[in-house]
């Protein structure tokens, strides 16, 4: 069986509701985090046999404040040890990615869920300071301060 179609049945016998694209071996999920919603996209690559998921918030990082941003992922990436911040300077998309590796190996029902959660509960855990950066008054220390603070 497929990597993707591994994916597809675990997340179907989990009750996930989801979208999918055959075609391109991706999976679309709508997640509830306890600060806001997010997207995140199960990127299958059976060359590689690998998944990754990208875990999108529907907020895009104003020009003015990009570097400021780019300056709090670099703080919080430096302490994560699962998954990284990631911001396209065109645009001002920003993502928190995680990654599995399964060489040789088929995904088990934790590790599928995991990767999801993983993703969603890093970018849960930062966003609070990432919009206290963007719209608030504060630096990206003190932003990625706040986060360590409400986290202990």
């Amino acid at each position: 069986m497929s990597l993707f179609r591994v994916l597809y049945e675990i997340l179907k016998q989990n009750g996930w509701e989801f979208d999918f694209d055959n075609k391109n071996e991706i999976i679309k999920l709508e997640v509830r985090g306890v600060n806001t919603n997010f997207r995140s996209f199960l990127l299958v690559d059976e060359e590689q046999e690998s998944l990754l998921c990208n875990t999108h918030i529907n907020q895009k990082i104003p020009h003015s404040k990009r570097l400021e941003v780019c300056d709090f992922m670099s703080r919080v990436n430096y302490e994560l040890a699962n998954g990284n911040f990631e911001m396209d300077m065109d645009n001002g998309e920003i993502r928190y990615r995680t990654f599995l590796d399964l060489a040789d190996a088929e995904p088990s029902k934790d590790q599928v869920l995991n990767i999801v959660w993983n993703g969603v509960l890093g970018f849960d855990t930062y966003y609070p300071g990432l919009m206290r950066l963007v719209y608030g008054n504060c630096s990206a220390e003190e932003a990625a301060a706040f986060c360590s603070e409400e986290n202990q």
